[in-house]
C-alpha cells in the first residue's frame, strides 16, 4: 500500500459526527499547504462561503472541504460562522469522502479482494492460485470480461497485497502466485522439527552451569509456557513449538555463553529470571557481551524493550511480536 497523509495523534479522543460537503473549495498547492499551518486564522475563502456551515436539527455538520489543487487530502471544516476552522478534521482521502459511488465501489472491490487472496492462500498449489472472471460476476455482479479498466483496477489491489508477488490476467481469469512465506502449504512444509527439553533436565543443565539455579530455571520454564502460548497467536489448535522446545533454545544460549565467556558472565544471563527479566533466545549473545563487557543485569530488560539485543543471524530464529516478561 502506498503511504498516505494522515493527522496522528498520541492517544486521541476520537468522537465521530455525521458530515456533508457543501462545496470543494480548491487552492493551489502552496496555498493549501500554507493553510494547513493556519488552520485558526481567518481567511476570506472561508468568510465568503460563511453561509454553507453549519449543524442541522438532524445533528449532520454542513461543511466546506479544503484541499490542495495535487493533493490526495483534504481539510473538512465547519465555521460557526466565523472567519476560521471552528470544527476540523483531516480527509486522507478527499476524491472517496465526496462521491458516495466511489467509496461503495471501493468498498465491495476490497472486500472481494481480501476474500480472494485469503481463499487462494488456502488453496495454492505450488504458490499459485486461479480466480475466473466467471465466479467473480456471480458474487458480486462485476462483468470483469468486458471491462478492462475494472481488471487492471483488481489485479493492481491484488499485487499491493503483501502476501502477492505476481498477478496474472488471464482470458477468462487471474492467475496469482503467492509469496512463500504466506502460502499454507509452504507453512506446512517449512516447520522444522523442534528439539524438547525436559524442564528437569533443564533446571539440571542451569545448575551444572551456576549452582542453585532450580528457582531461576522455574522461572525461565514460565517464560517458556508464555512463548508457547504467542507462538500459537491465540489458537490453541494451532501447531507451534512447544514450551520444552524454547527449554532447548535457552539451554542451547547458555552452553554457548559460558563456552564464549565463562561460567560468571553465563550465571549471570541465568540470573535475570530472578529479576524477572527473562529474554528471547535471540537477544541472549548480545546481552552476554553486554555483561562480559562489564554491564548491570538491571540493563538488560530495558535494551530488550528499546530492541538493541535483537540479533537474528542464527539460522532459525525468527521475530516474535512479544514483550519480555
Amino acid at each position: 500500500m502506498n503511504p498516505i497523509d494522515v493527522n496522528l495523534e498520541h492517544k486521541p479522543n476520537i468522537k465521530f459526527c455525521r458530515a456533508k460537503v457543501e462545496k470543494v473549495v480548491r487552492l493551489s498547492d502552496n496555498e493549501y499547504e500554507n493553510y494547513l499551518q493556519s488552520l485558526t486564522d481567518y481567511h476570506d475563502f472561508i468568510l465568503d462561503n460563511a453561509e454553507l456551515m453549519r449543524k442541522d436539527k438532524n445533528g449532520v455538520y454542513h461543511c466546506l472541504l479544503v484541499t490542495g489543487e495535487n493533493h490526495r487530502d483534504g481539510i473538512l471544516i465547519e465555521a460557526e460562522g466565523y472567519g476560521f476552522a471552528w470544527y476540523s478534521s483531516h480527509v486522507p482521502d478527499a476524491a472517496a469522502f465526496l462521491y458516495d459511488s466511489l467509496s461503495e465501489a471501493g468498498y465491495r472491490l476490497a472486500f472481494l479482494v481480501d476474500q480472494f487472496v485469503t481463499r487462494g492462500l488456502d488453496s495454492a498449489q505450488e504458490g499459485y492460485w486461479e480466480v475466473g472472471f466467471e465466479k467473480i460476476r456471480e458474487q458480486s455482479g462485476l462483468e470483469l470480461g468486458e471491462n478492462p479498466f475494472l481488471r487492471e483496477l483488481m489485479a493492481d489491489m491484488i499485487i499491493e497485497r503483501p502476501e502477492v508477488a505476481e498477478v496474472y490476467i488471464r482470458e477468462d481469469c487471474f492467475s496469482v502466485r503467492c509469496r512463500p512465506e504466506f502460502c499454507r502449504d509452504h507453512q506446512k512444509e517449512e516447520i522444522p522439527e523442534s528439539r524438547e527439553m525436559e524442564y528437569e533436565a533443564f533446571a539440571e543443565t542451569l545448575d551444572a552451569i551456576r549452582p542453585d539455579s532450580r528457582e531461576a530455571a522455574a522461572v525461565w520454564y514460565e517464560w517458556a509456557k508464555e512463548l508457547e502460548e504467542f507462538d500459537k497467536g491465540g489458537e490453541p489448535e494451532r501447531a507451534g513449538k512447544k514450551a520444552e522446545a524454547f527449554l532447548d533454545e535457552f539451554a542451547g544460549c547458555f552452553r554457548d555463553i559460558q563456552e564464549r565467556h565463562g561460567d560468571e558472565v553465563a550465571g549471570q544471563v541465568i540470573s535475570l529470571a530472578e529479576i524477572r527479566s527473562c529474554i528471547f533466545p535471540w537477544e541472549m549473545k548480545l546481552a552476554a557481551e553486554h555483561l562480559a563487557a562489564g554491564g548491570s543485569v538491571h540493563d538488560i530488560l530495558p535494551m530488550s524493550k528499546e530492541g538493541v539485543l535483537e540479533d537474528f543471524s542464527d539460522e532459525g530464529q525468527q521475530e516474535t511480536p512479544v514483550q519480555s516478561m
